[in-house]
């Protein structure tokens, strides 16, 4: 894939209005709520989310020595799941989404893989185990195209849809729900935002099956073990919070995958722990609202520091993917929230695939705090943004605070 490295060296002036002055954000986690403020609600997940069985899809039996069926991941263009055959030796195979049938099947140098993850950009299949420890990297023919160890547990492993990020839930104490960017070359890289999941059935750890993630709705979805529930989780400032829950109309749901252009999910039966497996198809959450098209352009925010001293420049980055076959023309500009102001990074040529934009930013006169905002492509500036990122960053008074 081709790489374009754009790296430009801006000076801006962003003007703060005298009304935003130093010291007026509480920042961390000891921030104190003023009097009178009303303290927020505690959320509790609610047990009315939709898990209708709609049917079903069909009854598979990938192997001769299958044990069950782990996780799924749609492949938009040809309509069809890779799913993990949990066995040995450890399998993974191609469904097709409508008939669930089984069009073809590899193995590889895995070890009782359970999590299965697909991005439609690069196509490039991740999968990943909770005994091995390893995220690995396969081509539509399941060849294998590289592994990278990481310690954790795997039982889910969704990509989002425009290919630049990976998440993983681990089968652990407790459960947690890992985000990973993904690189040029398709390896990945822990970004060090994890979370706990806030189970709504019961559990008592080591609970989470297969993981989805709907881009539209930025909803996760996981099975509870536990409780055979399918359950939904959504991160809601800095926070992973579960939005609804429903009991699995199953003997023992494990795999399941969601199919985002149809907007609903296929759902394994592993009761037996042997052939054959039902494929049942279940109702989406209402929240689920899927994509069934990838855009031709995407951008994702990554500041080389998130903090910078008062005077002086900013150091940002950005990751743009371009998803069509011809070199684009687009301008990048960002707009602050408060104090409101809009700067122009400059039009560049963005070829097919992706692109780091490299650059600095300033020197900043705002005063300290933290700012918020996004950044934006766009045909000119403040021109209708085809893509857009939320960016965040701190500006720091000079010197050493004691």
């Amino acid at each position: 894939m081709l790489i374009a490295r754009a790296k430009v060296a801006l000076l801006i002036a962003l003007p703060a209005p005298a009304a935003f002055a130093a010291g007026s954000l509480a920042h961390g986690p000891n921030a104190v709520v003023p009097d009178g403020a009303p303290l927020p609600a505690p959320y509790v997940a609610h047990a009315d989310a939709a898990c209708d069985n709609l049917g079903t899809c069909g009854v598979i039996c990938p192997s001769g020595g299958s044990v069950f069926i782990g996780d799924f991941a749609y492949d938009l263009a040809n309509d069809r799941f890779a799913v993990i055959d949990v066995t040995s030796p450890d399998g993974i195979f191609w469904m097709d989404a409508s008939t669930c049938v089984v069009e073809s099947y590899g193995d590889y140098a895995g070890i009782s893989q359970r999590a299965c993850g697909y991005d439609n950009v690069n196509s490039v299949i991740y999968t990943a185990s909770w005994n091995d420890e390893t995220i690995w990297r396969l081509d539509d023919d399941f060849n294998v195209l590289g592994s990278q160890f990481f310690g954790e547990g795997y039982a889910g492993l969704p990509v989002d849809e425009d290919g630049t990020r990976l998440f993983a839930a681990t089968n652990a104490s407790p459960d947690m729900l890992i985000e990973y960017s993904i690189e040029p070359d398709g390896s990945v890289t822990p970004t060090g935002e994890s979370w706990a999941f806030p189970w709504g059935g019961f559990s008592d750890d080591f609970s989470a099956a297969s993981l989805e993630y709907d881009d539209c709705s930025e909803t996760f979805m996981s099975i509870n073990q536990d409780a055979n529930t399918m359950e939904y989780f959504q991160i809601q400032g800095g926070a992973l919070v579960n939005t609804g829950y429903c009991p699995l109309p199953l003997s023992f749901g494990w795999g399941f995958g969601l199919n985002f252009a149809s907007v609903d999910l296929k759902v394994a039966d592993i009761a037996s722990f042997a052939c054959d497996f039902p494929i049942i198809s279940v109702e989406a959450d209402e929240a689920i609202c899927g994509s069934g098209e990838i855009p031709d352009l995407t951008i994702r925010y990554d500041p080389i520091m998130s903090t910078a001293v008062q005077g002086y420049v900013l150091p940002y980055g950005a990751k743009i993917k371009n998803n069509t076959d011809q070199t684009l023309t687009r301008t990048v500009w960002v707009e602050l929230d408060f104090p409101h102001a809009k700067v122009d990074l400059g039009s560049y040529d963005f070829a097919p695939g992706t692109n780091q934009l490299y650059g600095n930013a300033g020197p900043l006169p705002m005063p300290a705090g933290t700012y918020v905002g996004q950044a934006h492509l766009a045909e000119s500036f403040q021109g209708t943004p085809e893509a857009s990122d939320d960016i965040s960053y701190d500006v720091v008074n000079p010197g050493i605070e004691e």
